[in-house]
C-alpha cells in the first residue's frame, strides 16, 4: 500500500496494478519516462495506456535469457521476449536492461544457513556471474535521466564467474563461520523448492543449474561503460545483506 512507504514529501504515490492497465491512468499524468518490469499479463493493454498518457520512453527490466539460443522455447526467455516485442511494437522509445542472474538469488539459502549452517544443492559446480541489484538500479537511473541509452539493450552481469559452491564459501567468509554444501539429487532439490515456488520455476531453476556446470558465461563490461565505475562483487552483495545469513537475525519462516 502506498501509505506504508517511507518517501520524501515531494514524491507522489499511487496504487496501481500492472495487470489492470486502467489503474495506471492517474499515476501517468505528466510522466515522460517509465520504468517497467517485464512480468505482465497484458503488456499491450498497459502500453496502450502508457502511450495515451504521453509517456515517451520506457526502460524495461528484461533478462539476458532473451539472448540465449532457444530463448523463444524457454519458459524464462520467452516471457521476457513477449514483453520486449510488445514494447518495440508500441511506438514508444525504449531501453531494455538485460541482467543475468541476480546475486540476491542467494537469499534463498538464508534459512538453511542460519538454521543448519548448510546449503543443499544438486549442482554446486554450476557457474554464474551474479550481479548486485544496485548495479542494475544504477544503469536504470542512467537510462531514465538521459537520452544516451535510448534504443540500447545492454546485457548486465557481475564482474566475476563463481560456482554456487564458491558463492557459499564467500558467504561463510563474510559471516565468519564455515558453511557446508550439502549435495542433493535433483529430485530432492525439487521437493524442497516446491514447498515455496511454482513447479514451472522449480524446473527452470534446476535446469539452469544443470546446464551451467562447467560453463564459462560471458562477463559484460556494460556497467563500467555506462556508469564509469567498477561493478560490485558478490562479496559486496553479501556484505550489504549480511544480516540475512546471521543466526541472530533468523526470520520466522524459511525461504527456499
Amino acid at each position: 500500500m502506498p501509505e506504508r512507504l517511507s518517501l520524501p514529501r515531494e514524491v507522489r504515490t499511487f496504487a496501481a496494478d500492472l495487470n489492470d492497465p486502467a489503474s495506471f491512468a492517474a499515476a501517468l499524468g505528466g510522466v515522460e519516462r517509465l520504468f517497467l518490469y517485464a512480468d505482465l499479463d497484458d503488456p499491450v493493454g498497459l502500453l496502450t495506456v502508457v502511450r495515451a498518457a504521453g509517456v515517451r520512453h520506457v526502460v524495461l527490466l528484461s533478462s539476458s535469457a532473451v539472448t540465449f539460443p532457444g530463448a523463444q522455447d524457454d519458459f524464462n526467455g520467452s516471457r521476457f521476449i513477449r514483453v520486449e516485442r510488445a514494447v518495440e511494437e508500441s511506438g514508444l522509445q525504449y531501453t531494455f536492461l538485460r541482467p543475468g542472474g541476480f546475486a540476491s538469488n542467494a537469499a534463498r539459502w538464508s534459512w538453511s544457513i542460519t538454521s543448519d549452517g548448510v546449503v543443499p544443492l544438486p549442482h554446486p559446480e554450476a557457474v554464474q556471474v551474479p550481479i548486485h541489484e544496485q548495479d542494475i538500479a544504477d544503469v536504470a537511473v542512467a537510462a531514465l535521466t538521459g537520452d544516451a541509452m535510448m534504443g540500447q539493450s545492454p546485457v548486465l552481469t557481475g564482474p566475476e564467474r563463481l560456482t554456487l559452491r564458491q558463492q557459499v564459501g564467500i558467504i561463510g567468509d563474510v559471516v565468519g563461520r564455515p558453511i557446508a554444501v550439502l549435495d542433493q539429487t535433483e529430485e530432492q532439490s525439487a521437493a524442497m523448492l516446491s514447498r515455496h515456488l511454482p513447479e514451472v520455476w522449480v524446473r527452470q531453476i534446476i535446469k539452469d543449474w544443470r546446464e551451467a556446470v562447467g560453463t564459462a558465461p560471458a562477463i559484460s563490461d556494460a556497467y563500467t561503460r555506462i556508469t564509469g565505475r567498477q561493478p560490485r562483487t558478490f562479496r559486496d552483495w553479501v556484505a550489504d545483506h549480511v544480516e540475512l545469513f546471521r543466526a541472530e537475525q533468523r526470520r520466522d519462516s524459511p525461504t527456499p
